[in-house]
Protein backbone atom coordinates (compact mmCIF):
# COMPACT_ATOMS: atom_id res chain seq x y z
CA UNK A 1 0.00 0.00 0.00
CA UNK A 2 1.44 3.43 -0.90
CA UNK A 3 2.70 5.38 2.10
CA UNK A 4 0.47 8.41 1.41
CA UNK A 5 -2.65 6.22 1.23
CA UNK A 6 -1.68 4.35 4.40
CA UNK A 7 -1.14 7.67 6.22
CA UNK A 8 -4.53 8.93 5.02
CA UNK A 9 -6.28 5.79 6.25
CA UNK A 10 -4.50 6.08 9.60
CA UNK A 11 -5.59 9.70 9.91
CA UNK A 12 -9.20 8.86 9.06
CA UNK A 13 -9.17 5.98 11.51
CA UNK A 14 -7.78 8.19 14.23
CA UNK A 15 -10.39 10.83 13.54
CA UNK A 16 -13.22 8.33 13.60
CA UNK A 17 -12.06 6.76 16.86
CA UNK A 18 -11.46 10.08 18.59
CA UNK A 19 -14.88 11.38 17.54
CA UNK A 20 -16.48 8.14 18.67
CA UNK A 21 -14.79 8.44 22.05
CA UNK A 22 -15.88 12.07 22.31
CA UNK A 23 -19.49 11.16 21.51
CA UNK A 24 -19.40 8.48 24.15
CA UNK A 25 -17.99 10.80 26.78
CA UNK A 26 -19.84 14.02 25.98
CA UNK A 27 -23.51 14.79 26.56
CA UNK A 28 -25.54 16.01 23.63
CA UNK A 29 -24.71 19.52 22.52
CA UNK A 30 -26.80 22.16 24.30
CA UNK A 31 -29.25 24.05 22.11
CA UNK A 32 -27.97 27.29 20.61
CA UNK A 33 -28.75 30.36 22.67
CA UNK A 34 -31.49 32.35 21.02
CA UNK A 35 -31.30 36.06 20.33
CA UNK A 36 -34.27 36.58 22.65
CA UNK A 37 -32.21 35.49 25.64
CA UNK A 38 -29.75 38.34 25.15
CA UNK A 39 -30.74 41.46 27.04
CA UNK A 40 -28.76 43.87 24.85
CA UNK A 41 -27.83 42.20 21.57
CA UNK A 42 -26.14 45.32 20.21
CA UNK A 43 -23.47 45.35 22.93
CA UNK A 44 -20.65 42.86 23.36
CA UNK A 45 -20.93 40.70 26.48
CA UNK A 46 -18.35 41.41 29.14
CA UNK A 47 -15.16 39.38 29.37
CA UNK A 48 -16.39 37.91 32.67
CA UNK A 49 -19.71 36.88 31.10
CA UNK A 50 -18.03 35.07 28.22
CA UNK A 51 -15.48 33.43 30.51
CA UNK A 52 -18.31 32.19 32.74
CA UNK A 53 -20.35 30.85 29.85
CA UNK A 54 -20.32 27.08 29.38
CA UNK A 55 -17.49 26.06 27.10
CA UNK A 56 -17.53 23.29 24.52
CA UNK A 57 -18.32 19.85 25.85
CA UNK A 58 -15.66 19.02 28.40
CA UNK A 59 -13.57 15.95 27.82
CA UNK A 60 -13.26 13.19 30.35
CA UNK A 61 -9.46 13.33 30.51
CA UNK A 62 -8.86 9.77 31.54
CA UNK A 63 -11.03 8.33 28.77
CA UNK A 64 -9.56 10.51 26.03
CA UNK A 65 -6.02 9.87 27.25
CA UNK A 66 -6.59 6.12 27.28
CA UNK A 67 -8.10 6.24 23.79
CA UNK A 68 -5.14 8.21 22.44
CA UNK A 69 -2.71 5.80 24.07
CA UNK A 70 -4.51 2.89 22.41
CA UNK A 71 -4.26 4.60 19.03
CA UNK A 72 -0.52 5.13 19.50
CA UNK A 73 -0.14 1.47 20.47
CA UNK A 74 -1.79 0.60 17.14
CA UNK A 75 1.09 2.39 15.43
CA UNK A 76 -0.46 5.78 14.73
CA UNK A 77 2.06 8.62 15.08
CA UNK A 78 1.26 11.02 17.91
CA UNK A 79 1.10 13.90 15.43
CA UNK A 80 -1.72 12.16 13.54
CA UNK A 81 -3.59 11.43 16.75
CA UNK A 82 -3.24 14.99 18.03
CA UNK A 83 -4.29 16.36 14.64
CA UNK A 84 -7.47 14.30 14.87
CA UNK A 85 -8.13 15.60 18.38
CA UNK A 86 -7.50 19.19 17.28
CA UNK A 87 -9.91 18.71 14.40
CA UNK A 88 -12.62 17.68 16.86
CA UNK A 89 -11.85 20.66 19.12
CA UNK A 90 -12.01 23.05 16.16
CA UNK A 91 -15.35 21.66 15.01
CA UNK A 92 -16.85 22.22 18.45
CA UNK A 93 -15.52 25.79 18.53
CA UNK A 94 -16.97 26.39 15.06
CA UNK A 95 -20.33 25.52 16.60
CA UNK A 96 -19.69 28.06 19.38
CA UNK A 97 -19.03 30.74 16.78
CA UNK A 98 -22.23 29.81 14.94
CA UNK A 99 -24.17 30.03 18.22
CA UNK A 100 -22.69 33.45 18.94
CA UNK A 101 -23.69 34.70 15.49
CA UNK A 102 -27.19 33.30 15.97
CA UNK A 103 -27.53 35.20 19.26
CA UNK A 104 -26.92 38.51 17.50
CA UNK A 105 -28.73 37.82 14.23
CA UNK A 106 -29.73 39.75 12.21
CA UNK A 107 -27.24 42.22 13.69
CA UNK A 108 -23.51 41.82 13.17
CA UNK A 109 -21.54 40.33 16.04
CA UNK A 110 -19.46 43.04 17.78
CA UNK A 111 -15.75 42.60 17.16
CA UNK A 112 -15.19 42.50 20.91
CA UNK A 113 -17.36 39.40 21.25
CA UNK A 114 -15.31 37.57 18.61
CA UNK A 115 -12.11 38.64 20.39
CA UNK A 116 -13.27 37.33 23.77
CA UNK A 117 -14.45 34.04 22.28
CA UNK A 118 -11.09 33.58 20.54
CA UNK A 119 -9.29 34.12 23.84
CA UNK A 120 -11.47 31.57 25.58
CA UNK A 121 -10.85 29.12 22.73
CA UNK A 122 -7.07 29.40 23.14
CA UNK A 123 -7.29 28.71 26.87
CA UNK A 124 -9.71 25.81 26.46
CA UNK A 125 -7.73 24.21 23.64
CA UNK A 126 -4.55 24.12 25.70
CA UNK A 127 -6.46 22.75 28.69
CA UNK A 128 -8.00 19.94 26.62
CA UNK A 129 -4.65 19.00 25.10
CA UNK A 130 -2.99 18.88 28.52
CA UNK A 131 -5.83 16.70 29.82
CA UNK A 132 -5.66 14.38 26.82
CA UNK A 133 -1.87 14.06 26.56
CA UNK A 134 -0.88 14.57 30.19
CA UNK A 135 1.43 17.39 31.28
CA UNK A 136 4.59 15.66 30.06
CA UNK A 137 2.99 14.53 26.82
CA UNK A 138 1.70 18.01 26.08
CA UNK A 139 5.11 19.54 26.81
CA UNK A 140 6.81 17.09 24.43
CA UNK A 141 4.24 17.72 21.69
CA UNK A 142 4.33 21.51 22.12
CA UNK A 143 8.12 21.59 22.14
CA UNK A 144 8.28 19.58 18.90
CA UNK A 145 5.67 21.91 17.37
CA UNK A 146 7.52 25.10 18.34
CA UNK A 147 10.89 23.80 17.15
CA UNK A 148 9.37 22.68 13.86
CA UNK A 149 7.84 26.12 13.31
CA UNK A 150 10.96 28.07 14.27
CA UNK A 151 13.80 25.88 13.02
CA UNK A 152 13.23 26.45 9.32
CA UNK A 153 16.69 25.27 8.30
CA UNK A 154 16.78 22.20 10.58
CA UNK A 155 19.78 23.47 12.53
CA UNK A 156 21.34 20.75 14.69
CA UNK A 157 20.46 21.35 18.35
CA UNK A 158 21.59 19.34 21.35
CA UNK A 159 18.93 18.68 24.03
CA UNK A 160 19.99 21.65 26.19
CA UNK A 161 19.94 24.01 23.20
CA UNK A 162 16.54 22.71 22.10
CA UNK A 163 15.16 23.35 25.59
CA UNK A 164 16.56 26.90 25.60
CA UNK A 165 15.25 27.72 22.12
CA UNK A 166 11.83 26.42 23.15
CA UNK A 167 11.79 28.47 26.36
CA UNK A 168 12.95 31.67 24.63
CA UNK A 169 10.37 31.32 21.87
CA UNK A 170 7.53 30.56 24.32
CA UNK A 171 8.45 33.59 26.44
CA UNK A 172 8.52 35.75 23.30
CA UNK A 173 5.16 34.42 22.11
CA UNK A 174 3.59 35.10 25.52
CA UNK A 175 4.95 38.66 25.53
CA UNK A 176 3.64 39.35 22.02
CA UNK A 177 0.25 37.96 23.00
CA UNK A 178 0.15 40.37 25.95
CA UNK A 179 0.94 43.27 23.60
CA UNK A 180 -1.78 42.16 21.20
CA UNK A 181 -4.34 41.90 24.01
CA UNK A 182 -3.38 45.35 25.29
CA UNK A 183 -4.05 46.82 21.84
CA UNK A 184 -7.35 44.93 21.58
CA UNK A 185 -8.36 46.21 25.02
CA UNK A 186 -7.55 49.78 24.02
CA UNK A 187 -4.90 50.28 26.70
CA UNK A 188 -1.93 50.36 24.30
CA UNK A 189 -1.29 52.35 21.16
CA UNK A 190 -0.84 50.10 18.09
CA UNK A 191 2.27 51.97 16.98
CA UNK A 192 3.85 51.77 20.44
CA UNK A 193 3.00 48.07 20.55
CA UNK A 194 4.64 47.58 17.15
CA UNK A 195 7.83 49.26 18.39
CA UNK A 196 7.85 47.03 21.50
CA UNK A 197 7.26 44.00 19.28
CA UNK A 198 10.29 44.93 17.17
CA UNK A 199 12.45 45.39 20.26
CA UNK A 200 11.36 42.05 21.69
CA UNK A 201 12.12 40.35 18.36
CA UNK A 202 15.58 41.94 18.27
CA UNK A 203 16.25 40.78 21.85
CA UNK A 204 15.13 37.22 21.00
CA UNK A 205 17.33 37.16 17.92
CA UNK A 206 20.32 38.36 19.94
CA UNK A 207 19.79 35.64 22.58
CA UNK A 208 19.58 32.98 19.88
CA UNK A 209 22.70 34.26 18.12
CA UNK A 210 24.59 34.15 21.42
CA UNK A 211 23.36 30.61 22.07
CA UNK A 212 23.98 29.13 18.62
CA UNK A 213 26.54 31.38 16.95
CA UNK A 214 25.93 33.27 13.69
CA UNK A 215 26.06 30.28 11.35
CA UNK A 216 23.61 28.04 13.19
CA UNK A 217 21.38 31.02 13.98
CA UNK A 218 21.08 31.74 10.26
CA UNK A 219 20.31 28.07 9.66
CA UNK A 220 17.68 28.09 12.43
CA UNK A 221 15.97 31.07 10.81
CA UNK A 222 16.24 29.56 7.34
CA UNK A 223 18.45 32.41 6.19
CA UNK A 224 20.37 31.58 3.06
CA UNK A 225 23.71 32.97 2.06
CA UNK A 226 23.52 36.53 0.68
CA UNK A 227 23.87 35.50 -2.97
CA UNK A 228 21.06 32.97 -2.74
CA UNK A 229 18.90 35.47 -0.89
CA UNK A 230 19.50 38.12 -3.56
CA UNK A 231 18.62 35.66 -6.31
CA UNK A 232 15.39 34.78 -4.48
CA UNK A 233 14.31 38.38 -3.78
CA UNK A 234 14.84 39.47 -7.36
CA UNK A 235 13.93 36.18 -8.99
CA UNK A 236 11.41 37.86 -11.30
CA UNK A 237 14.35 39.66 -12.93
CA UNK A 238 16.34 36.44 -13.45
CA UNK A 239 19.56 37.91 -12.03
CA UNK A 240 22.89 36.68 -13.31
CA UNK A 241 25.53 35.71 -10.71
CA UNK A 242 27.22 39.06 -11.32
CA UNK A 243 23.95 40.93 -10.75
CA UNK A 244 23.27 38.96 -7.56
CA UNK A 245 26.75 39.85 -6.31
CA UNK A 246 26.07 43.52 -7.08
CA UNK A 247 22.83 43.35 -5.08
CA UNK A 248 24.73 41.90 -2.11
CA UNK A 249 27.25 44.73 -2.35
CA UNK A 250 24.43 47.29 -2.52
CA UNK A 251 22.82 45.80 0.61
CA UNK A 252 26.16 45.79 2.43
CA UNK A 253 26.77 49.43 1.51
CA UNK A 254 23.32 50.39 2.74
CA UNK A 255 23.78 48.65 6.09
CA UNK A 256 27.22 50.21 6.55
CA UNK A 257 25.89 53.71 5.91
CA UNK A 258 22.84 53.08 8.10
CA UNK A 259 25.08 51.94 10.97
CA UNK A 260 27.26 55.04 10.57
CA UNK A 261 24.14 57.20 10.60
CA UNK A 262 22.92 55.57 13.81
CA UNK A 263 26.35 56.17 15.37
CA UNK A 264 26.24 59.86 14.43
CA UNK A 265 22.72 60.15 15.77
CA UNK A 266 23.74 58.69 19.10
CA UNK A 267 26.78 60.98 19.35
CA UNK A 268 24.99 64.23 18.48
CA UNK A 269 21.22 63.87 17.91
CA UNK A 270 20.69 67.53 17.08
CA UNK A 271 23.21 67.48 14.24
CA UNK A 272 21.38 64.82 12.20
CA UNK A 273 18.21 65.23 10.14
CA UNK A 274 17.49 61.54 10.34
CA UNK A 275 14.49 61.48 7.98
CA UNK A 276 16.39 63.36 5.27
CA UNK A 277 19.46 61.15 5.71
CA UNK A 278 17.40 57.96 5.50
CA UNK A 279 15.69 59.26 2.37
CA UNK A 280 19.10 59.81 0.76
CA UNK A 281 20.17 56.27 1.70
CA UNK A 282 16.98 54.75 0.29
CA UNK A 283 17.23 56.72 -2.94
CA UNK A 284 20.87 55.69 -3.38
CA UNK A 285 19.95 52.03 -2.93
CA UNK A 286 17.10 52.29 -5.43
CA UNK A 287 19.36 54.00 -7.96
CA UNK A 288 21.93 51.22 -7.59
CA UNK A 289 19.26 48.59 -8.20
CA UNK A 290 18.09 50.42 -11.33
CA UNK A 291 21.68 50.46 -12.55
CA UNK A 292 22.12 46.73 -11.85
CA UNK A 293 18.93 45.52 -13.57
CA UNK A 294 18.15 48.37 -15.93
CA UNK A 295 15.78 51.15 -14.92
CA UNK A 296 12.78 50.04 -16.98
CA UNK A 297 13.00 46.34 -16.02
CA UNK A 298 13.49 47.14 -12.34
CA UNK A 299 10.62 49.65 -12.16
CA UNK A 300 8.25 47.37 -14.07
CA UNK A 301 9.03 44.41 -11.81
CA UNK A 302 8.79 46.44 -8.63
CA UNK A 303 5.39 47.73 -9.69
CA UNK A 304 4.04 44.36 -10.82
CA UNK A 305 5.08 42.66 -7.55
CA UNK A 306 3.79 45.44 -5.28
CA UNK A 307 0.63 44.35 -3.44
CA UNK A 308 -0.82 47.87 -3.75
CA UNK A 309 -0.51 47.83 -7.54
CA UNK A 310 -1.85 44.28 -7.69
CA UNK A 311 -4.98 45.35 -5.78
CA UNK A 312 -5.48 48.41 -7.98
CA UNK A 313 -5.14 46.27 -11.09
CA UNK A 314 -7.42 43.52 -9.75
CA UNK A 315 -10.25 45.83 -8.68
CA UNK A 316 -9.83 48.58 -11.27
CA UNK A 317 -13.19 47.82 -12.86
CA UNK A 318 -15.03 47.65 -9.53
CA UNK A 319 -13.45 50.92 -8.42
CA UNK A 320 -14.04 52.52 -11.83
CA UNK A 321 -10.35 53.19 -12.46
CA UNK A 322 -9.30 53.55 -16.08
CA UNK A 323 -6.08 51.89 -17.20
CA UNK A 324 -4.46 55.23 -18.00
CA UNK A 325 -5.16 56.39 -14.42
CA UNK A 326 -3.52 53.43 -12.69
CA UNK A 327 0.12 54.61 -12.94
CA UNK A 328 -0.55 58.01 -11.33
CA UNK A 329 -2.83 56.56 -8.66
CA UNK A 330 -0.24 53.90 -7.84
CA UNK A 331 2.62 56.42 -7.63
CA UNK A 332 0.55 58.62 -5.30
CA UNK A 333 -0.14 55.69 -2.96
CA UNK A 334 3.42 54.38 -3.17
CA UNK A 335 4.84 57.80 -2.29
CA UNK A 336 2.57 57.97 0.75
CA UNK A 337 3.59 54.46 1.85
CA UNK A 338 7.28 55.30 1.56
CA UNK A 339 6.79 58.55 3.47
CA UNK A 340 4.94 56.73 6.26
CA UNK A 341 7.64 54.05 6.51
CA UNK A 342 10.39 56.68 6.47
CA UNK A 343 8.73 58.67 9.27
CA UNK A 344 8.41 55.61 11.49
CA UNK A 345 11.91 54.35 10.73
CA UNK A 346 13.41 57.74 11.61
CA UNK A 347 11.49 57.81 14.90
CA UNK A 348 12.56 54.25 15.73
CA UNK A 349 16.21 55.12 15.07
CA UNK A 350 15.97 58.19 17.31
CA UNK A 351 14.41 56.08 20.05
CA UNK A 352 17.10 53.40 19.67
CA UNK A 353 19.73 56.14 20.06
CA UNK A 354 18.26 57.05 23.44
CA UNK A 355 16.13 59.99 22.38
CA UNK A 356 12.64 60.26 23.85
CA UNK A 357 10.15 59.99 20.98
CA UNK A 358 6.63 61.37 21.13
CA UNK A 359 4.82 58.74 19.09
CA UNK A 360 1.61 60.75 19.16
CA UNK A 361 3.41 63.46 17.20
CA UNK A 362 4.82 60.84 14.84
CA UNK A 363 1.33 59.47 14.23
CA UNK A 364 -0.03 62.99 13.74
CA UNK A 365 2.62 63.63 11.07
CA UNK A 366 1.62 60.43 9.30
CA UNK A 367 -2.07 61.33 9.53
CA UNK A 368 -1.35 64.73 8.00
CA UNK A 369 0.45 63.02 5.12
CA UNK A 370 -2.50 60.66 4.70
CA UNK A 371 -4.95 63.57 4.46
CA UNK A 372 -2.74 65.30 1.92
CA UNK A 373 -2.58 62.09 -0.11
CA UNK A 374 -6.35 61.72 0.06
CA UNK A 375 -6.76 65.30 -1.19
CA UNK A 376 -4.34 64.58 -4.02
CA UNK A 377 -6.32 61.50 -5.03
CA UNK A 378 -9.57 63.48 -4.98
CA UNK A 379 -8.03 65.97 -7.39
CA UNK A 380 -6.71 63.12 -9.53
CA UNK A 381 -9.76 60.83 -9.80
CA UNK A 382 -12.57 62.60 -7.96
CA UNK A 383 -13.90 62.34 -4.41
CA UNK A 384 -16.15 59.32 -5.02
CA UNK A 385 -13.43 57.05 -6.38
CA UNK A 386 -10.85 58.32 -3.87
CA UNK A 387 -13.33 57.41 -1.11
CA UNK A 388 -13.53 53.87 -2.50
CA UNK A 389 -9.77 53.48 -2.27
CA UNK A 390 -9.83 54.79 1.28
CA UNK A 391 -12.67 52.46 2.30
CA UNK A 392 -10.75 49.50 0.90
CA UNK A 393 -7.70 50.20 3.06
CA UNK A 394 -5.35 51.69 0.48
CA UNK A 395 -4.84 54.76 2.66
CA UNK A 396 -4.44 52.84 5.89
CA UNK A 397 -1.81 54.09 8.33
CA UNK A 398 -1.48 50.71 10.04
Amino acid sequence: MPRALRFSLFANAALAIVVAVQLGLHPASPPAVSAASVAQPDTAPSRAAIAAAPGPEASAPGGIRDALRQLEQLGLPREVVVTALLGDIHRRWDRRVAELEERYAPRSVPARAYTELARQRDVEQERELVEALGADGYLAWDKARILRLHNAGNAALNPAEADTVYRLQKDFDAHIKELQMAVEDGVADPTDSSALHSRAQAALDEELRRLLGPQRYDQLRGLSDPLTDAARRYGALNPTPAQAQSVVQTDDDYRTRETALARRLKGDPGAVDIAAELKILNEAREENLRRIFGAAAYEDTRRETDSTYQRLDQFAEAWELRSEELPNVYETLRTFGEQMELTRSAAAMREAAGERVNWNEVNATIEQARRQTETGLEQLIGAKRAWRLKENGLLSTR
